[in-house]
């Protein structure tokens, strides 16, 4: 073989592995942002289906939106089995737990959303009564 075949062979391996290497890279990158989605999406499903628990009246299963502080009321009226509820999709240990909001007045719920494969926990704060009923937040994990 010739040296310009074998620069040739040198310089396409070098190529082909650098490529290689870009693409785990942008792999990688776009799991953890894929695992970031499914945690939004859960939580914002669950924020839906207690609001729609909200504009029930309690006689027929709802809450009262002016004071829905009790999370383990709201997880036996959704249904769910367990707290926290699994997030499907949003990779290894992917859950939300349904939260009395601490910090806040009466009548908010935060659903925490958390992923070993996400960059950040999620956190959806339900509030049928305000004025902007459902606020999403990106903290640390």
């Amino acid at each position: 073989m010739g040296q310009q075949q074998l620069l040739l062979l040198v310089l396409s391996t070098v190529i082909v592995g650098l490529a290689t290497v870009a693409g785990i890279q942008a792999f990688s990158e776009n799991q953890a942002q894929a695992s970031q989605d499914a945690l939004v999406q859960r939580g914002t499903s669950i924020a839906s289906d207690i609001q729609g628990l909200a504009g029930k009246p309690t006689q027929m299963g709802g809450i009262d939106p002016t004071d829905i502080s009790d999370a383990s009321t709201i997880i036996d009226r959704l249904g769910y089995d367990a707290n926290p509820v699994s997030a499907e999709g949003a990779g290894t240990n992917g859950e939300c737990e349904i939260k009395n909001n601490s910090d806040s007045s009466v009548g908010t719920i935060d659903i925490v959303c958390t992923s070993d494969d996400s960059p950040q926990k999620v956190t959806v704060g339900v509030s049928p009564s305000a004025d902007e009923p459902v606020t999403t937040q990106f903290g640390s994990p």
